[in-house]
């Protein structure tokens, strides 16, 4: 319901999952930046799916570098 402030169940709700939220949002914004995936253009299943998954792996394969430096580093801290 529309201007109505948040019942406590609800504002626990919402804590609770702010963190998963956050992260899954943080791609999707990141994946509109970069790729400009902002509305499907595709109809059926297979197309929309494919439309899905191209920016999902260019997204994955453009921050492998950095996980990969970083797992590197993290390696070499242990030594």
């Amino acid at each position: 319901v529309k201007n109505k402030p948040l019942t406590q169940r609800q504002l626990q709700r919402n804590s609770l999952i702010a963190k998963v939220r956050y992260v899954v949002e943080r791609t999707f914004g990141s994946q509109t930046r970069w790729f400009g995936s902002k509305a499907l253009r595709y109809r059926g299943n297979a197309k929309a799916h494919a439309w899905h998954i191209l920016p999902a792996i260019a997204y994955n394969l453009k921050r492998l570098p950095k996980l990969y430096v970083d797992k590197q580093i993290q390696a070499q801290s242990w030594e």
